[in-house]
């Protein structure tokens, strides 16, 4: 029974966007936990320098947890809240962000300046992006897309720049 209910409130928080952390002392915690994951693909994930390495076999980077997505979608709807009209910025639509793929370079847009000092800072091989909706980090180096945010901007209008 105990095992239903668990499965029944994690389905809860994974269908609403709009979970929120329960103080910011518990914000901040899961932000630096998103910093050490960050780091640590960084530091570990060296492979991915080589794409033509990358399998199906290789295991993607664990970035954006539960926690984490719930935090960052917080972020980012604060941010787009204050703000009036569209989101300005690179919205590509025209594929599907998949992890260890490279963005398609017809697709590779200017990440919205509002969102980038919205959201914690990376280090400097990686770079936030947007495709459609969804929020990836981008591994500029190695050309491809090592974490995934869907739905990051849930129903926010958004215009190509």
């Amino acid at each position: 029974m105990r095992k239903a209910i668990a499965i029944g409130m994690l389905g809860l928080a994974l269908a609403s966007n709009r979970a929120a952390a329960q103080t910011a002392v518990e914000q901040e915690q899961i932000l630096r936990d998103f910093q050490r994951s960050v780091v640590d693909y960084t530091q570990r994930d060296t492979c991915l320098l080589f794409p033509e390495d990358v399998t199906a076999a290789t295991p993607a980077p664990r970035i954006f947890t539960l926690p984490v997505a719930m935090v960052f979608r917080q972020l980012i709807a604060r941010t787009i809240a204050e703000r009036d009209g569209p989101l300005m910025g690179g919205v590509g639509t025209a594929h599907r962000a998949t992890m260890l793929q490279p963005i398609p370079a017809g697709e590779l847009y200017d990440f919205p300046k509002m969102l980038s000092d919205a959201l914690p800072l990376l280090p400097a091989t990686l770079e936030y992006r947007l495709m459609g909706n969804d929020l990836v980090i981008r591994d500029a180096g190695a050309e491809v897309i090592v974490a995934v945010l869907r739905d990051a901007l849930g129903a926010v209008p958004t215009t190509r720049r």
